[in-house]
């Protein structure tokens, strides 16, 4: 594969079960290197996602989950589970021949990276997470049935409008008719549903909320509805595993250190998960909540990132 930044080191694919995962390994050669997490699920790293490295510095491995940016087949949901992405990932590692690295991940980024860790933790330097989402339950709930109305109620108004009376009830019904929907084989409907679906997750994320500016780069967004539909593919199957799994499984890596980077304000994914997780992983865990919402382009949250992956992941 022609190789265009000059900071890689080397690109591909692995392939197995009908998918082509797309890695890149980028930067120092001799730094311990870092496996980052993007989120989603569906979400894809972005040449953005290196903004945070030094390349002289930093060895980051960079890879497309199943599904989504490079990977192929794109939008894929057979074969696509939890399990499959936390054994892509160890197959990376086995490929580049390394064999400790830290990890870190962000949202849906931050559950693989627990996850991995929990399956792999002898191979596990460090942790680094932020607006973390444990796939407790009532988190899931949290966004899709509308508790964050309160703040926003004119957008939860506009995204609950395109759902009828009788799939608003307790449980999954608006995520499952958005799926429904987000799964029509009339493309305008199918981009209609996602486009909202976008929207309103979206709205939820940035302590800089700027509706007009929001709705002019969300919708119409060609990526919307293949991320919605791996989105609403995971959320709707519990995201393949027990629900409290990674409170439960705990002690296999509580001995690995890790920095949790909180948003106060993150609507997205509430604040009491990472205070949950600090409780029972004990002093190897450093907590710190941060002035922001759940991206990482928050002023607040991008310096901490910073300062945690400057100084401590090198």
């Amino acid at each position: 594969m022609e190789i265009k930044d000059s900071n890689l080191i080397a690109s591909g694919f692995i392939e197995g079960d009908g998918h082509q995962v797309y890695w890149e390994d980028w930067g120092s050669r001799t730094a311990t290197p870092i496996f980052f997490i993007h989120g989603g699920p569906g979400g894809g790293c972005g040449e953005s996602s290196k903004l945070f490295f030094d390349p002289k510095i930093h060895r980051v491995i960079f890879h497309d989950q199943r599904g989504s940016g490079r990977s192929l087949p794109f939008a894929e949901t057979e074969n696509n589970t939890t399990q499959f992405l936390i054994a892509d990932i160890e197959a990376i590692r086995e490929h580049l021949g390394i064999s400790k690295i830290h990890v870190m991940g962000g949202s849906w980024g931050s559950t693989l990276t627990l996850l991995y860790a929990i399956a792999h933790p002898e191979r596990v330097k460090r942790l680094l997470v932020w607006s973390l989402y444990l796939i407790r339950q009532f988190e899931t709930d949290f966004v899709n049935e509308g508790y964050p109305k309160f703040f926003f109620p004119e957008a939860w108004e506009r995204f609950i409008a395109l759902v009828p009376e009788g799939h608003r009830k307790k449980g999954d019904d608006v995520m499952q008719y958005y799926a429904k929907m987000i799964r029509s084989n009339d493309e305008a409907v199918a981009r209609k549903y996602a486009d909202e679906w976008t929207l309103w997750e979206i709205t939820l994320c940035s302590i800089l909320y700027d509706p007009i500016a929001l709705e002019k780069e969300t919708l119409g967004d060609v990526n919307n509805v293949a991320i919605a539909r791996l989105e609403t593919h995971y959320f709707l199957n519990k995201c393949f595993v027990p629900d409290n799994c990674i409170l439960d499984n705990i002690d296999k890596i509580k001995h690995i250190p890790c920095n949790i980077i909180q948003g106060r304000f993150d609507f997205c994914t509430p604040p009491i998960s990472a205070f949950d997780l600090k409780k029972v992983y004990g002093e190897n865990l450093d907590l710190k909540f941060v002035n922001s919402g759940h991206l990482s382009s928050d002023p607040a949250m991008n310096t901490a990132l910073r300062d945690v992956i400057n100084n401590l992941l090198v």
